[in-house]
């Protein structure tokens, strides 16, 4: 069968890389990654004396926008976005790059300021992360904008004009380990800048959330040298003194030696130095508690703007991106998900409290594991829960932190096991003390919710539920004989006592009671 889904190519032509992103969306603004290629450019490199491009070194990449423009094509994309950012936005003949490059490829290129740039940033940050209040840093090749956002708004952003390619022809002189008066120069010259700017320095405590291959790269090379168990980036916590570590060590060892890490790629070998000294000097100004790694931004963002997408809430995104995944990688009924994502909701409510109480998160996580209980059946319906926990603890949604992803897959997988083979020592490193058994309440909860549309029809009715003398009764109405959920909620009543030490009880108006 047809559907109705469309296709978006977005062109990020950065001073260190040109990227293709291809999108799958749907006319609801649901959107997935579908293909992505990179090639280095380092564009901020090939900039003369005079601060401009000359016609050889623009035509060196029409080839490869050539290209991309092809494979959008393949990929019968409806829209293709190409967007510039610094090396470009900063030549002195920005204007005929841009004409050169439309006249040669037929694509429009969009150059951005550094504002917009770092809107585009925050855009594509808001729709990835649950995030109220934080910093953010993108470093380049060619600038680093810094973003301020309060309550989910955008209060301040600035450009700086250098990033790690540029930084490192300005203040690396071309040598190889970086001294400590070179670290020190470009240090200060960034403290100059952004001494100018007293919002800075005004929100201590706030989360950094850095994008940018830099920090990615510090995120690979963290989780290598801690045995991490995960190799997930998006919402990796490097500490502070991981920063401190890492910038007291890269920037001066040989480059020969860098080249050799695990997790540091030979490319960035060379431009991880001035990228972590960047990185440093603002972390210190603004007073971060940590740095948050963001698998989304400057992409995402343009495409969130091209499909009219606005500023979730904080409170909507998992739920955002649970519907996300349905609608790329299922085929049961959508209704019966949302059936059970809504019982879910009723129950946690009920026994862990409603979110003025304390409750918002847990309640989210039950709510995304009932929606999702089931996904893992779009890689092979058997044995749908261990693709289920596979997905949903290796790939997982964007919302959750590495802990909170590890609790929403063993709740997901929790009703097609009963809670009996969890086996979480992989992920004690990420648990915190209690949370075994949070895991067992969520997915009790899961696992009765899912009984309660057995039948995937939607027969049952929930009308009321209440915790009454060691028991919780469920008061349901069924349109016909709902033997697939009674058989279901029996078998989940004792998985409920074990977890919740309440049994778990019904009555059915109209027709048998228990």
């Amino acid at each position: 069968m047809k559907n109705s889904h469309m296709t978006i190519g977005i062109i990020d032509i950065g001073s260190n890389s040109i990227r293709l992103a291809i999108y799958e969306a749907t006319p609801q603004g649901e959107y997935r990654l579908i293909q992505e290629i990179k090639e280095s450019a380092r564009l901020s490199e090939k900039m003369n004396s005079g601060g401009a491009m000359e016609r050889k070194d623009v035509l060196s990449i029409v080839p490869i926008l050539e290209q991309f423009r092809e494979i959008c094509d393949v990929y019968g994309c409806r829209q293709i976005r190409v967007a510039a950012t610094a090396a470009i936005r900063n030549a002195a003949n920005a204007g005929e790059i841009a004409e050169l490059l439309t006249r040669h490829t037929g694509l429009k290129i969009e150059i951005l300021t550094g504002e917009q740039e770092a809107y585009f940033g925050f855009l594509g940050v808001a729709g990835a992360m649950a995030e109220e209040d934080g910093f953010i840093i993108d470093i380049g090749g060619g600038s680093t904008e810094i973003t301020l956002f309060r309550a989910r708004k955008l209060l301040h952003s600035i450009s700086l004009p250098l990033g790690a390619v540029n930084a490192q022809v300005k203040f690396g002189n071309g040598k190889e380990p970086w001294t400590a008066e070179n670290a020190a120069n470009l240090a200060a010259e960034i403290e100059r800048v952004l001494s100018g700017h007293p919002w800075m320095a005004a929100h201590p405590g706030l989360p950094l959330i850095g994008l940018g291959g830099t920090i990615r790269t510090l995120g690979k090379l963290d989780q290598r040298r801690r045995k991490y168990p995960l190799r997930l980036a998006h919402y990796y916590r490097l500490a502070p003194e991981s920063i401190r570590h890492y910038a007291e060590t890269l920037p001066f060892m040989p480059l020969e030696k860098r080249k050799r890490l695990d997790g540091l790629s030979k490319a960035r070998a060379d431009i991880i130095a001035p990228g972590l000294i960047i990185l440093q000097t603002v972390f210190a100004r603004i007073g971060a508690d940590c740095c948050l790694i963001s698998g989304a931004g400057l992409r995402e963002g343009l495409l969130q703007d091209a499909l009219g997408l606005q500023v979730p809430a904080a409170s909507e995104v998992l739920a955002l991106q649970s519907r996300g995944l349905l609608a790329f990688h299922n085929q049961s009924p959508r209704a019966h998900f949302q059936q059970v994502s809504l019982y879910a909701v009723r129950l946690h409510d009920l026994l862990l409290g409603a979110p003025a109480t304390g409750g918002a998160k847990t309640r989210q996580i039950a709510a995304a594991a009932a929606m999702l209980y089931k996904i893992g059946g779009a890689v092979r319906y058997h044995q749908y829960d261990k693709h289920t926990l596979y997905w949903l603890t290796q790939a997982p949604l964007g919302a959750l932190t590495h802990r909170e992803a590890v609790i929403c897959g063993y709740a997901a997988d929790y009703p097609a096991n009963h809670g009996k083979k969890m086996n979480l020592e992989n992920y004690r490193e990420l648990l915190a003390e209690g949370d075994e058994i949070l895991i067992q309440k969520l997915g009790a909860i899961v696992e009765a919710a899912v009984a309660l549309d057995a039948s995937e029809t939607q027969n049952v009715e929930l009308l009321k539920a209440g915790a009454t003398s060691g028991a919780l009764l469920l008061t349901l109405k069924c349109r016909s004989q709902a033997y697939l959920e009674i058989r279901q909620l029996e078998t989940a009543a004792k998985s409920f006592k074990k977890a919740w030490e309440l049994r778990l009880e019904w009555e059915v108006r109209s027709s048998s009671t228990r």
